[in-house]
């Protein structure tokens, strides 16, 4: 961190999460999402009914930034049912056979990363990313990332992130590239 200020990170299962949904998880998710406010998959009430979503979905874990006591950035996630939608639709070159199929534990739905603007460039949504990811059972992880995010792509990418394809999880959402990564992460890489 470039200052003196505290980061410390708290994980949370789905009913921790649960209790904190308005006065963090959808306040951390408006804050971070103003540049597409005005589009209605970015609504706060969209992205309400999109963790609540989350929040029944088996093995959801959150981790959540905090600067001094204050949330500044949530990382969340769930592990992918065998009888998973997440997929359908995925459009992408070379895929092996069998590459969409779940099973439960095969692959971790890495939903959200955000960073309130404010605490941006200080390496905290790596951090993030690293403790959600950390210790997951999952063999890949998968993460779905806006075409015009190039400081997101950028970063993912650094990260070891590779691209497999494009999807559109919900009709009005936009086209996003998917995104997997092996797991486990490696200890010991460069944020």
């Amino acid at each position: 961190m470039t200052d003196s200020t505290a980061i410390t990170f708290t994980r949370h299962d789905a009913e921790a999460a649960a209790a904190l949904l308005d006065d963090v998880l959808v306040r951390i998710y408006v804050d971070t999402h103003a540049d597409v406010s005005d589009k209605p998959f970015y609504s706060e009430e969209r992205a309400a009914e999109r963790i609540r979503g989350y929040l029944r979905s088996p093995g959801f874990e959150i981790v959540i930034a905090y600067a001094d006591g204050r949330p500044i950035g949530q990382a969340f996630g769930y592990a992918l049912p065998a009888t998973s939608r997440w997929w359908t639709g995925l459009t992408g070159d070379d895929l092996p056979e069998g590459f969409t199929t779940e099973t439960g534990s095969r692959t971790f739905a890495f939903n959200e990363l955000m960073v309130l603007p404010e605490w941006q460039g200080r390496h905290i949504a790596h951090a993030l990313h690293d403790e959600l990811l950390r210790g997951r059972g999952e063999e890949r992880a998968t993460i779905l990332v806006r075409e015009d995010n190039l400081p997101a792509r950028t970063a993912y990418f650094r990260w070891g992130w590779q691209k497999v394809g494009k999807l559109q999880p919900f009709p009005d959402s936009p086209h996003f590239d998917a995104l997997i990564l092996p797991l486990p992460i490696e200890a010991s890489r460069e944020r």
